[in-house]
């Protein structure tokens, strides 16, 4: 028997299982119990609340239905106002030539009453159903109706600065109304019209097009859409203008009128629920609420709807209802409490299972076998309980090796791909291939530089550098690879996450501009102590790479390789030559930067004979750019205190 088999756990006095079963077991005969006395509360309001939801669901349905007939309405009215010729046919009040433009127009929709008005309000041309209830096709045409002008929103229309209110009003000078007009010797039919301005490509007003629907044809949409009788008020005097009511029927008080209590309840803002009432119709109950007929975005109020649903329940009904439900709540609770009974056993099973594990596993950690593991089941807090031992007891493993493979000479991005290798297993990371930019940037003239100055100059002046490049590349989504004296490159679209070429294209130029501003902010400040100034050249290339770590058990290296690399850095030698620009980038990168090349500054371009390569490659050069990708400020300003805390110390 091993040494570890042979260690006794504490003894466990009063299982988990029990602790959390029984809790289960008393808070289900605590549910039976409470369902038992509130049942009978419950099931005598829930019909009652049923119905109210569904009539509330009814009127919002028909308010929603009122926005979708307003919008088709809308786009019918611009289809007649956007029709070639018709602006010029109104200017010369043309009658016959709108009629040959817009009659098809107003056939193959199938709007009830479409008008186009001249400047003055007088109808050129008029075609609507003869009635709402008339078939397809069976349209009056007419032309000389004076009424429109005394209307409030077509005066709105006719009269409104077209450009001003455009930029003021987001629905522009579109305007609705409600009105009645005349279809025949004695009969008047309510209409809801939406009404725009005409105009010619000036923006001078010429008319308006009113385009309408009527109000019987209305209420039905809405009745079919929100299954339910509808009715619509007036405004002004609460008057009834069209219902789906049979005309037939009879109404019995209160539907009739309507009361002002609830009329202002409709409209109050802080009313949660529509108003409620009952109305007899024809010997019948219904429950009914009101809301207001809101049209324009919610700006413009036309009157009220009323939604109607019929109460077809009795009291008997009601109560066998009742002790149907009684019955099946009881049937209902004597298997939720086995259910919940067997469930408690479960989940105290599963929770206590994986500790107890945890439990042994701890006491051979404690006599030193660190190659002890549990397994991790689910994701709740028990299995990431075991996940954290089994990540404690790796670090206790990993030891010596991850402090040296891991410690501050990589970024934490490298650090983290390289320790879940360790995690699963893998001594070398796996090669990936991947579509990456790569930045490359050094500082020309510092080899000669470094000749002649003190070696703490050239280290501190190098830490400065590094101190914003750094930062600055990792807030750009980048990821340093390594330096080389005074060069450094970096990858970008691998780490932490893989993107996509085109926006590791557009981080790694950000990047690039950005790390110039930083070295334009140390040359100031050099420049006041009478210290040259540091000269930056920078190669960016788009491409495929392979992404790995290489090396050996015992030290590991994070890198990418690939032509990409070698052309980045063969790239940045180009920035050495005279008036050559400070960053030039590749022509892949130009291509992937696609839509976004209009945030830079494009200067000189063309082949350039890359060290190494056998044709010529075409290059870029960014000379500036229009905005930032992401704010730099907090690195620039922590690199100015690093800056001024070297002064001082010097």
């Amino acid at each position: 028997m091993s040494r570890t088999s042979s260690i006794d756990r504490p003894r466990v006095r009063f299982s988990l299982r029990w602790k959390i079963t029984l809790p289960f077991m008393f808070l289900a005969l605590m549910l039976a119990l409470a369902a038992t006395v509130i049942v009978n509360r419950v099931l005598g309001e829930a019909e009652e609340v049923r119905f109210l939801r569904q009539l509330a669901d009814s009127g919002q349905q028909a308010a929603d239905e009122v926005v979708r007939i307003e919008e088709r309405l809308l786009e019918i009215e611009r289809a007649i106002a956007n029709t070639e010729g018709v602006a010029s046919a109104v200017a010369l009040n043309d009658s016959e030539a709108l009629r040959e433009r817009v009659l098809s127009l107003v056939f193959n929709t199938g709007v009830d009453v479409a008008v186009v008005l001249d400047r003055e309000g007088t109808s050129l041309l008029t075609v609507r159903k003869s009635s709402p209830d008339a078939p397809q096709g069976d349209y009056l045409v007419l032309r000389g109706e004076g009424y429109y002008k005394d209307w409030l929103f077509v005066q709105l229309v006719l009269l409104s600065d077209f450009f001003q209110e455009e930029e003021e009003d987001p629905i522009g000078v579109k305007q609705a109304g409600m009105q009645k007009i005349l279809i025949g010797e004695d009969q008047e039919e309510g209409v809801l019209f939406v009404a725009g301005p005409l105009v010619d490509e000036q923006g001078t007003i010429l008319g308006a097009v009113l385009v309408g629907e009527y109000l019987d044809t209305l209420v039905g949409h809405l009745s079919a859409d929100a299954r339910a009788q509808v009715s619509i008020y007036s405004s002004d005097n609460n008057q009834l203008l069209s219902s789906t009511f049979d005309s037939e029927e009879t109404w019995d008080p209160p539907g009739l009128t309507l009361p002002q209590e609830l009329i202002e309840a409709a409209k109050s803002p802080s009313v949660e629920e529509p108003p409620y009432r009952e109305i007899g119709v024809a010997g019948q109950i219904y429950g009914d609420v009101l809301t207001p007929l809101i049209v324009r975005h919610g700006t413009t109020e036309l009157g009220m709807l009323s939604i109607s649903l019929l109460k077809v329940e009795g009291t008997d009904l009601a109560y066998q209802k009742y002790m149907e439900n009684a019955v099946m709540v009881i049937r209902v609770g004597a298997v939720a409490l086995v259910l919940i009974v067997l469930t408690g056993l479960v989940i105290s099973n599963t929770i206590t299972r994986p500790l107890v594990d945890i439990a042994d596993a701890s006491t051979q950690v404690a006599f030193g076998n660190l190659d002890t593991q549990v397994i991790a089941r689910g994701s709740d807090e028990v299995g990431v309980l075991a996940q954290t031992f089994n990540s404690m007891v790796a670090g206790l493993r990993e030891g010596a090796i991850y402090r040296d493979l891991l410690g501050r000479t990589v970024t934490p991005e490298v650090r983290d791909e390289l320790r879940t290798a360790i995690d699963t297993g893998g001594l070398l990371l796996e090669g990936q291939t991947a579509k990456a930019s790569i930045l490359f940037a050094d500082l020309q003239g510092f080899t000669t530089m470094a000749e002649t100055a003190d070696p703490e100059d050239v280290m501190r002046t190098l830490n400065d550098y590094f101190s914003g490049v750094v930062p600055i590349i990792t807030r750009h989504g980048g990821v340093v690879n390594k330096f080389d004296g005074d060069a450094i490159m970096a990858f970008f679209g691998i780490l932490p996450f893989r993107v996509p070429p085109q926006v590791s294209a557009l981080q790694a130029t950000h990047a690039a501009m950005e790390i110039l501003d930083y070295v334009k902010g140390v040359n100031e400040r050099r420049s006041t102590d009478w210290l040259p100034a540091l000269e930056v050249g920078i190669g960016v290339s788009t491409g495929t790479v392979i992404a790995g770590g290489i090396g050996s058990k015992d030290r590991l290296h994070y890198t990418v390789l690939g032509d990409t690399v070698n052309t980045s850095q063969r790239i940045q030698q180009i920035t050495r030559v005279s008036e050559s620009g400070r960053i030039v980038i590749s022509e892949d990168t130009y291509k992937f930067l696609a839509n976004t090349r209009k945030q830079f500054e494009f200067g000189r371009r063309g082949r350039a004979q890359l060290r190494g390569k056998r044709r010529e490659v075409m290059v870029y050069e960014v000379t500036g750019r229009w905005n930032r990708l992401v704010d730099c400020s907090d690195i620039q300003e922590r690199s100015k205190t690093q800056w001024e805390g070297w002064q001082e110390v010097e």
